[in-house]
Formats: structure tokens, sequence, C-alpha cells
């Protein structure tokens, strides 16, 4: 929508101008440049430091945009966390009032773990800071985005269930690997697109049981304890890296400290 108006807003601009003339394609290229710069600042989904992911975003948002297309990207192999990790190149078409030719240019734009990247801090909303000029290549072209084969760690549907099962039946004298080997053998199969389980984790201390699998975001965490089996449902915060995390040993803590700190 944001490259939409900014396309319609060109439109004006060049009608101003009279269509043709220095000053016409001065208002063009600013038309051009902010349909890339509008678009760009919008394509950020969550922090990451892989410019295929912005590149997968930036296919998607093109594709529903009327003007602009990815035609390249480019990755810093050895990007300090936090500073640039890559680039992507666009073209801009900006339809001419008169003559009927379109006009063509070429931006590039740096992407770090934030979202765009520029030189200065506060220039976020510049649009020269953020879509840079470069050539465009004569055989430029609209370019499919890269495939995402990276797994992606569920803990599957049915997975608490069957892990309850488990700790209620198991015998006092199960050990960790019994009960994982148990757990494993039965787990239910990911459904989603590359999707696979999370690795799980048990620990038997004094005769309580301890499970884990997941992560801070999506933590399965089961304790049998002198009181029967039970669920435990933790504060993401305290399952953070360095924090209590998703593990075993978490699930046998006192629930006093399993309890969110605000």
């Amino acid at each position: 929508m944001v490259a939409l108006l900014a396309l319609a807003a060109s439109g004006a601009l060049a009608g101003c101008a009279g269509g043709s003339g220095p000053a016409a394609e001065a208002a063009q290229q600013t038309a051009a440049r902010t349909a890339v710069a509008d678009l760009a600042r919008g394509l950020y989904r969550d922090g990451t430091d892989v410019i295929d992911d912005y590149a997968r975003w930036a296919d998607t948002d093109t594709r529903t945009s009327s003007g602009v297309e990815l035609i390249g990207f480019e990755d810093y192999p050895g990007a300090v966390h936090g500073e640039p990790f890559g680039a992507l190149q666009f073209r801009s078409t900006v339809p001419r009032s008169r003559d009927g030719d379109p006009y063509v240019a070429c931006f590039e734009v740096q992407f770090d773990f934030w979202g765009v990247a520029t030189e200065e801090f506060g220039d976020w909303s510049n649009d020269k800071a953020v879509a840079h000029d470069i050539p465009c290549p004569p055989d430029a072209a609209r370019i499919p985005p890269p495939v995402d084969t990276r797994q992606v760690h569920v803990v599957p549907d049915g997975a608490e269930a069957l892990v309850v099962e488990v700790l209620t039946n198991a015998p006092s004298t199960a050990s960790a690997e019994d009960i994982l080997a148990e757990v494993v053998e039965r787990m239910p199969r990911p459904t989603g697109e590359r999707e696979v389980a999370f690795e799980p984790g048990a620990i038997v201390v004094d005769g309580d049981i301890g499970f884990a699998m997941g992560d801070a975001d999506d933590c399965l965490l089961v304790k049998r304890g002198a009181d029967g089996v039970q669920v435990l449902h933790v504060p993401s915060i305290l399952l953070q890296p360095g924090e209590l995390g998703c593990s075993p040993d978490t699930a046998l803590r006192p629930l006093e400290q399993l309890q969110s700190p605000h």
C-alpha cells in the first residue's frame, strides 16, 4: 500500500514538471526512490542476520506492489552482528505522464539485524540514506527468492499427551534414557513444511522425573513427583537463554521459582 501511494504521488509530481525535461526526471527519480525506500522499511518481520530472509520477504511484498521488483541480493560474509549483513537490489518503474515511456531506476538497500541499515543513526526516514542509486543492469529482471531449506523445530501436536502418558506409566526404576527412548519412538510426526520435532530431554533425581522439549517460545515442561504428573506453564521470560531455559532441570525446580518475576 505504501509503495502504491508513492507511485501515485509520482504521477502528480511528473505532471507538475510537464512530463519531460530535467525537472520531470528529478521528480520521477524521487518517486522511484521513495517507492523502494518505503517498501524496504516495511520488510522487517523479525530479527535475522540472513539476507535470504529479506529476499523472501521482498519477493512477497513486491508481488503485491506496483512498479518495484527485486532484481538481486548480496550476502556480506563475515559481517558482525549488528552491522549490515547484506543488501537487496530493486528496480523501480514509474510511468511517464505524457510520452508513454516508463522511467526506470535501480537502487540498493542494506539490512542489519533490525531492518534497513543506514550509515548515520536516525536516517531511517531519509529516502536517500535508505535507497542508494545503482546502475540498472541491462539484463535486470525479477528474480525468484532463495529457497528456505532450514528446519523448523516444533513441539508436535499430541506430544504433551504422549509425555504425560509415558511419565504416568513409567516404573519407579525407569531411567532418563528409558523415558526418552519411549517418547522418541512414539513421538507424533510434525505435519508442517520443513517441521521436525525438538530433541527431548529428561532427568531423574531421587525418583522425580523432569522432562523438557522445545525452546523459550515453545516449551513443553512436564514433571513427575510426589504429587503425580504435572504439565508446567512457565513464563517465556524465564526460559530465555541465560535464564532457567527450557530444560529438564527447570521442570524439577520448586514451583515458586517458575512464576513470573513481575
